[in-house]
């Protein structure tokens, strides 16, 4: 594909790896259009997503669209759709066991939610194809998982999420694409580093713990102990990278950290 020849529509959602393929759809693949969507299904992050997003769209200077998906909060058994569940704290050595791994992912799994975002995108794909005769791909910034992958964070789910494309829309010709497929989360801070994502406008926390005032900036705090904010934590560390995240409590305990008016920020 020639730059420019075709539209993209990011499925975004304010984490580090959706945010840092946004960047990259817009700065090196460089689409004619580029359109953001945001999923509201009652995620317990979700102020802290949509402010971050809101952020992230203002910066690339691209429209963002918020669908409402709430019912599917309502029929999902996952934590994150469930506020009033707590949210134990992840160990660093615990994040490598596979068997442990396996057991916490029904604990975040939302049924069929990457399926529904890439069908969210799609949709819009093919009403702009079918009322502005205007190609646009559909991005979703999923990637592999370790040491267990979520079934639909894999290749294999893309490709079958391509051939249902095909079948689902009136011309097909349209593509389901992941471009941070097959990084690491190391890999993907690196890119977002080079490509100019502001760090601190992005989430990852699947608890939530409030907004902080910082140097005159509102800035969402990460718990600091879910799974999640082990991962982000450690992938910038491997990445060499300075984590300019707030957190309530440190993530990591070989990284130095500076206590601010109850926050914690990497020094």
């Amino acid at each position: 594909m020639k730059k420019g020849e075709r539209s993209a529509i990011n499925c975004i959602s304010g984490g580090v790896d959706s945010v840092t393929t946004a960047y990259y759809v817009k700065k090196t693949l460089k689409p004619k259009d580029q359109l953001l969507i945001f999923c509201d299904y009652k995620q317990r992050t979700y102020a802290y997503e949509e402010f971050c997003i809101k952020k992230v769209a203002r910066h690339l200077d691209l429209p963002l669209k918020i669908i409402d998906i709430r019912w599917l909060g309502d029929i999902s058994t996952s934590v994150l759709t469930h506020p009033e569940k707590e949210i134990s704290e992840t160990k660093e050595a615990d994040l490598w066991d596979p068997e442990k791994a396996r057991q916490r992912i029904l604990k975040w799994w939302d049924p069929c939610r990457n399926a529904i975002l890439l069908l969210v995108g799609l949709s819009h794909a093919e009403s702009f194809y079918i009322s502005k005769a205007q190609r646009y791909d559909v991005y979703i910034g999923i990637r592999r998982e370790t040491p267990v992958a979520m079934k639909d964070n894999t290749p294999e789910f893309l490709e079958e999420m391509n051939r249902m494309a095909e079948q689902a829309t009136h011309h097909g010709g349209y593509r389901l694409l992941a471009p941070l497929i097959t990084y690491d989360k190391d890999k993907v801070v690196e890119l977002g580093e080079k490509l100019g994502v502001p760090w601190e406008y992005t989430y990852s926390c699947y608890a939530g713990f409030g907004f902080k005032q910082i140097a005159g900036k509102q800035l969402p705090v990460h718990c600091g102990t879910c799974s999640n904010d082990k991962r982000r934590a450690l992938a910038f560390k491997m990445a060499g990278v300075r984590d300019p995240s707030l957190y309530s409590r440190p993530p990591l305990d070989d990284v130095e950290y500076e206590g601010r008016d109850g926050i914690f920020i990497q020094t």
